[in-house]
C-alpha cells in the first residue's frame, strides 16, 4: 500500500503545479486538459487499486475512468504538439480531437471492451480485459508517441533556439510519461512485478513538471553544464551514497538487541556521508559556485580605471565583458541633453540610435526588469504588448541582450551584448550575472552620460579632469534654503577632491524645504559617481512619492540593487518645515545630530536610532518619522563619521564630546563660523590631514516670520 502514497504526492504535486501555471492561449488550455486528466488518472488507479478488494464494481469504474483520462491526457498533449509555441488556431484538429476524446471516454469507462472486472489479492492486481484492452491500450500509448514525434519534428525545425529547447524537453517528459506509464499500468499486472502497479498512476508527473518548465522558462540552458550537474550528483551517488545506505543497513541489523545504538549510528552515518557529499558539491554544482563568479565579476567592473576617460573606460569593461560572456561584441548607448539615445562605444561617433520619445525608448522605460536577453522577448509573455518594438531594437542592433540603466522611467544608459562567438544563446546564468553587474555598470552609464568624450579629456591636465568639474558641478546644484526664518550653512570637503558625502536640499514650497545629508560608502571618484546617482534617484523618487518613509525605504531598495554590491548610505532625510517651527527626519545612520535651544544650557543629541541604507533588502520597518521642534533661536547641528572619527597621530578620534564643545564655544557665532570652526579644529586635531570625506550642516531657527 506504500506505492500508493508516491501515486498521491504525484498527483498532489501537478495539481499546485497547474495553479500556478498562468498562461492563456490554445497552447495552454491544451496543457491544462492533459495535466488534469493526467491528475484524474492518478487518483482514479489509486482508487480503483484501493477498493478493488472488497469494493469491486466501484474499483471497475474508477480504473475505467482512469484509462479514459489516460488517453484524453495523451491527446491533449498532441493538440499541444501542434500549437505550442504560437497558439495556432486548428479548428479542423480540435473537432477530430475532441470527437476522438468522447469516443474512446464512451469506450473505455462505460463498456466492457476495456475491462470487465478487476480484483485485488493483497498486494497484486487480476484485471479481466476486454476484447479491445489491448488495442485500446497500444493505441493510446501511440497517440502519445505520435505527440513526442511531432514535437521533436518541430523542435529540430523551428527557428528559436529557446522554443526548441521547449519542445525537446516536453517530448522528452511526454516519451518518460508513456513509456513509464505503460509499463507499470499495462505490463506489470500480467508479470512478476505486479504489485509496482499504483506507481503506473504517478507517471503524469514527469511529463506535467517538463512542459511546466517549458512554459515558465524563457531562457536557454547549455546542455553540457546540464550533464556536468547530473555528472556530479551521479558521483556523489555512488562515492556517498551508496557507501552510506550499506552502513546505515549493517548498522540496523543490530536494532533489535541495541535499539538505542542502531538509530544513534544510522544518524551519525546519515548525517556524516552528508556533510562531505555536501563539501564535495559546494563549487562543483549549485549557485555557490556561480554566485562567486558573478562577485568576480562584480570586482574587475568595479576596479575599471574611470579617471582613465571615458574611451579607456568603455575599453576596458569591453574587454572584461568579451571575455566573461564571450560576446562576439559589446557597445555602449548614452542620453544627451535632447533625451536621444546616441552609441558612444566602440566608435565614439555619438550616432542617433533612438530619438526621445520614440516607441522603442517608450518600451525600454515601460520594461522593470534591468537585463533583457533576446530569448525572453520571444517567449515572456510579460513582454506581449512591447515584444515587435523590442524585438525590432533588438534586430537593428544586431544584440542577443542588453542591460538598461534607468533613472526612474527615463534611460539613461544602454549597453549591448552581440551574439556569443559559440554560436551558443545567453542563458540563465548569463542573465543573472547581467543583473548582478548591473549596479556597477550603471555607475559607468551615469560617467558616461556626464563625461565629456576623450578629446575634450585630453586637454585637462589634472589628475581628474573634467569630471571633477562635472561631478563638482552637480554636488554643488542644490535649492540653497534661504528664508527669514532660517540660516544654513553647509560645507562638505573630501581629501581626495571627489568623495561619497552627499548633501541635498529642495525647496517644496515657500516656507519647507526637503533635504538629505549623509556619507556614500566608498572613497574617490567611485564613490562620488554613487553619490551623484543617488542624488538623481532621491529627487527622482520624491517626485514620485508622498510617503516619507516609503520614499527612504525606496531610496535602501534602490542601493541595494541598483548600485555596486557593498554600497550602503549612512545619513538622514529630513523635511524643514519652517511653518510648523519643526524638523521631521528619520535617522539612517547619521552619527550626530546636535541641538541647541535658548532654553537648555547644555547640547543634547537628536538623532536617536537608525538603520544605515543599503544593508537589508526591507529598511521599511526600522524606519521612524521623528519630529523635531525648533524654539525661536535655537540651533541644530548635523555631521558626517568623517568629522567623528577622524584620527590624530596618537590614534585618538575626534569623537562627540570635542564636537559638543567646539559648538558650546561658538553659540554665538553664525552657523558658518560654526561649521569652519569645526572643520579647522578637525584639522588640527588630525595635524592637518583629513583621511575621510567630511560634511557639515548647521540650521538656525530665527523663529516663524
Amino acid at each position: 500500500m506504500g506505492l500508493t502514497l508516491f501515486t498521491w504526492l504525484a498527483a498532489l504535486i501537478m495539481l499546485v503545479t497547474m495553479v500556478r501555471i498562468g498562461n492563456h492561449g490554445t497552447s495552454a488550455r491544451a496543457f491544462r486538459v492533459a495535466a488534469y486528466a493526467a491528475i484524474a488518472y492518478a487518483l482514479c488507479l489509486n482508487i480503483g487499486y484501493l477498493l478493488a478488494a472488497d469494493y469491486r464494481d466501484a474499483a471497475l469504474m474508477m480504473l475505467r475512468l482512469a484509462g479514459a483520462g489516460a488517453l484524453v491526457s495523451y491527446l491533449a498533449f498532441l493538440r499541444l504538439a501542434f500549437a505550442y509555441p504560437y497558439d495556432k488556431r486548428i479548428l479542423p484538429l480540435d473537432i477530430a480531437l475532441v470527437a476522438v476524446a468522447v469516443a474512446a471516454m464512451w469506450i473505455v469507462g462505460f463498456t466492457d471492451s476495456y475491462l470487465v472486472e478487476v480484483k485485488r489479492l493483497q498486494m497484486e492486481l487480476v484485471r479481466f480485459e476486454g476484447d479491445w484492452y489491448f488495442i485500446l491500450s497500444y493505441a493510446g500509448a501511440g497517440l502519445a508517441l505520435l505527440a513526442v514525434m511531432v514535437m521533436v519534428a518541430r523542435a529540430v525545425t523551428i527557428k528559436s533556439r529557446v522554443y526548441s529547447q521547449h519542445l525537446w524537453i516536453m517530448a522528452i517528459g511526454l516519451l518518460v510519461n508513456v513509456v513509464w506509464g505503460f509499463t507499470m499500468a499495462i505490463l506489470s499486472p500480467s508479470t512478476k512485478f505486479a504489485m509496482l502497479y499504483p506507481l503506473g498512476g504517478a507517471n503524469g508527473i514527469v511529463s506535467v513538471l517538463a512542459t511546466s518548465y517549458a512554459f515558465s522558462s524563457t531562457r536557454v540552458f547549455q546542455t553540457r553544464g546540464v550533464i556536468r550537474a547530473i555528472g556530479v550528483w551521479f558521483v556523489i551517488l555512488l562515492a556517498f551514497g551508496l557507501p552510506a545506505a550499506l552502513g546505515i543497513g549493517a548498522i540496523q541489523l543490530f536494532r533489535d538487541t541495541a535499539p538505542v545504538m542502531a538509530i544513534i549510528g544510522g544518524a551519525a552515518i546519515f548525517l556524516g556521508f552528508g556533510h562531505w557529499a555536501e563539501s564535495f558539491a559546494r563549487g562543483r554544482i549549485g549557485a555557490e559556485r556561480d554566485e562567486s563568479a558573478r562577485e568576480e565579476l562584480e570586482s574587475e567592473i568595479a576596479h575599471v580605471d574611470l579617471s582613465a576617460g571615458r574611451e579607456a573606460a568603455l575599453k576596458e569593461v569591453s574587454a572584461i565583458m568579451t571575455e566573461i560572456f564571450g560576446c562576439s561584441w559589446f557597445a555602449a548607448f548614452s542620453e544627451d541633453d535632447a533625451g536621444d539615445l546616441r552609441r558612444i562605444f566602440p566608435d565614439d561617433s555619438d550616432t542617433l540610435v533612438t530619438p526621445a520619445g520614440s516607441p522603442v525608448l517608450e518600451a525600454l522605460a515601460s520594461v522593470e526588469r534591468r537585463a533583457i536577453l533576446k530569448t525572453d522577448v520571444v517567449a515572456d509573455r510579460i513582454f506581449a504588448d512591447v515584444k515587435p518594438q523590442l524585438l525590432a531594437f533588438f534586430d537593428a542592433l544586431g544584440a542577443e541582450a542588453i542591460i538598461i540603466a534607468k533613472e526612474g522611467r527615463r534611460v539613461v544608459g544602454l549597453f549591448a551584448f552581440g551574439p556569443k562567438t559559440s554560436g551558443a544563446d545567453y542563458d540563465a546564468l548569463d542573465y543573472s550575472a547581467f543583473d548582478a553587474v548591473h549596479g556597477k555598470l550603471f555607475v559607468i552609464a551615469y560617467y558616461a552620460r556626464h563625461v565629456a568624450r576623450e578629446s575634450l579629456l585630453e586637454t585637462v591636465e589634472q589628475e581628474i579632469g573634467l569630471a571633477d568639474q562635472i561631478i563638482r558641478s552637480i554636488q554643488e546644484h542644490i535649492d540653497p534654503i534661504e528664508h527669514d526664518g532660517v540660516t544654513v550653512a553647509v560645507k562638505s570637503e573630501s581629501p581626495r577632491r571627489l568623495g561619497g558625502d552627499l548633501f541635498d536640499s529642495v525647496r517644496i514650497s515657500e516656507h519647507r524645504w526637503f533635504f538629505v545629508v549623509g556619507d556614500v560608502s566608498g572613497k574617490g571618484l567611485n564613490a562620488s559617481m554613487s553619490m551623484v546617482i543617488l542624488k538623481s534617484i532621491i529627487r527622482t523618487l520624491l517626485r514620485e512619492e508622498k510617503d516619507f518613509i516609503k520614499l527612504v525605504s525606496r531610496t535602501n531598495t534602490f542601493i541595494k540593487e541598483r548600485l555596486p554590491r557593498g554600497t550602503f548610505f549612512s545619513g538622514m532625510f529630513g523635511f524643514l518645515a519652517l511653518d510648523k517651527g519643526a524638523i521631521y527626519f528619520i535617522n539612517c545612520g547619521i552619527p550626530a545630530m546636535l541641538f541647541n535651544s535658548p532654553g537648555l544650557d547644555s547640547i543634547i543629541e537628536a538623532q536617536g536610532e537608525g538603520k544605515m541604507l543599503g544593508f537589508v533588502k526591507n529598511v521599511e520597518p526600522f524606519l521612524k518619522t521623528r519630529r523635531l521642534v525648533l524654539p525661536a533661536g535655537s540651533r541644530v547641528l548635523i555631521t558626517t563619521d568623517g568629522i567623528l572619527e577622524a584620527e590624530s597621530v596618537r590614534g585618538d578620534h575626534y569623537g562627540k564630546e570635542r564636537l559638543v564643545r567646539i559648538m558650546a564655544e561658538n553659540k554665538k557665532a553664525s552657523p558658518a563660523e560654526v561649521v569652519e570652526a569645526i572643520a579647522k579644529s578637525a584639522g588640527s586635531f588630525t595635524g592637518g590631514r583629513l583621511d575621510d570625506d567630511i560634511t557639515i550642516v548647521a540650521i538656525d531657527y530665527a523663529g516663524r516670520t
